[in-house]
């Protein structure tokens, strides 16, 4: 059963009320009872089991039986993704959130086709993907999908301490920018189907971010958003407890 977000406002005495979407969810869908054991995650991280206590026509009733604080992760990371065409920037932020990403950033860069004009609206939907993601693969709290940013204002804002943009023509490998430092945070920059521009590689470069290729295969903007980050955490995660997968 997937995990389901609380905030320590919603526990009183040790017992907590579940309503609106997640309510709907466990009756209708899950068709949850009184006496079934259920996850949740509360706004500190920590992992709360809990069993339904009682259902009303408005909320479920459950009783906290255990907590385990949730372990931190490896490294911080910001998935800065351009726009990609139909509901491929979906996929990426469902994968992205299961790999464990921070925050993701849309990006619209010279060769992103999409137009944001309903760029509120499409924020609004990217949030509630990466929620339902979040709960699927019980991540301790839920990424933020950022407002839509252009490419300029993006290289120009972010200070994280590793600044990474993917290139496939760049001189320095993932592999080797990662064995050579292991910054507490990253913003990985991911292009458009059509890759960046030149112009777009040396404005990086010259605000500070280093160009970093993925090996000899040129692999699609979805791709590599998920392949890059779960390269990352790997390679700096090797203290990380508690990962695994739902096989």
């Amino acid at each position: 059963m997937p995990q389901f977000f609380i905030t320590s406002a919603d526990i009183e005495r040790n017992r907590c009320r579940i309503g609106g979407d997640d309510y709907r969810h466990l009756v209708t869908v899950r068709r949850a009872k009184p006496g079934d054991a259920i996850r949740l995650r509360d706004d500190r991280g920590a992992s709360l089991t809990a069993r339904i206590f009682r259902i009303t026509d408005e909320f479920i009733e459950a009783e906290i039986t255990g907590e385990r604080l949730a372990p931190q992760l490896p490294v911080e990371i910001s998935l800065c993704m351009c726009l990609l065409k139909g509901g491929n920037f979906d996929t990426v932020i469902e994968k992205a959130v299961e790999v464990g990403v921070a925050r993701i950033i849309p990006v619209v860069s010279e060769r992103t086709i999409p137009h944001p004009a309903d760029g509120p609206g499409r924020v609004d939907r990217w949030n509630r993907k990466a929620e339902e993601a979040a709960k699927q693969s019980m991540r301790e709290s839920v990424p933020l999908v950022g407002r839509i940013i252009a490419f300029r204002d993006l290289i120009a804002s972010r200070s994280d301490p590793g600044l990474l943009i993917a290139h496939p023509g760049a001189s320095v490998s993932m592999k080797q920018y990662l064995h050579n430092r292991r910054p507490c945070a990253v913003s990985l920059l991911v292009g458009p189907e059509g890759g960046f521009s030149n112009g777009e590689i040396e404005a990086a470069e010259a605000a500070g971010w280093t160009s970093v290729n993925f090996g000899a295969s040129h692999l699609r903007a979805g791709t590599a958003a998920a392949v890059l980050c779960g390269i990352i955490m790997y390679e700096w995660g090797d203290d990380f407890p508690g990962t695994g997968t739902d096989a």
